[in-house]
This record gives C-alpha cells, sequence and structure tokens, in this order.
C-alpha cells in the first residue's frame, strides 16, 4: 500500500464562491482533477488512492 503525502489544501476564490483543492505528485505533471459529487467534500478522497493516481501518471 502506498504512503498518503502529507496533505497541503491550497484555495482561491472565484465568480463569489471559494475553491479548495490539494495537490499530489510532480507539479510538472499533466494534472488529473477529481470532482467529488454532490453534498460530499473533496477530503471523501483517500489520500492514498489520490497517492497511487499521482504516481501512475499517464500510465494508469
Amino acid at each position: 500500500m502506498t504512503a498518503a503525502p502529507p496533505r497541503v489544501e491550497q484555495r482561491t476564490r472565484a465568480n463569489g464562491i471559494e475553491l479548495a483543492w490539494d495537490s499530489f505528485g510532480d507539479p510538472a505533471a499533466e494534472p488529473l482533477l477529481l470532482v467529488m459529487g454532490l453534498g460530499a467534500q473533496m477530503v471523501a478522497w483517500d489520500d492514498a488512492f489520490c497517492a497511487r493516481l499521482a504516481e501512475a501518471g499517464g500510465t494508469a
């Protein structure tokens, strides 16, 4: 099982709402956006799952 990296939350405001996100993996890599459904928060994504996606890069 992959160890989860520390969670570093980032925030920005756009069109009157505040958006928050976490980043995993190489900042220069092509991004993959995971969107949590209605009524759920981003913390519902398992950190180890996100780390595995980041490690796989474009090979997943």
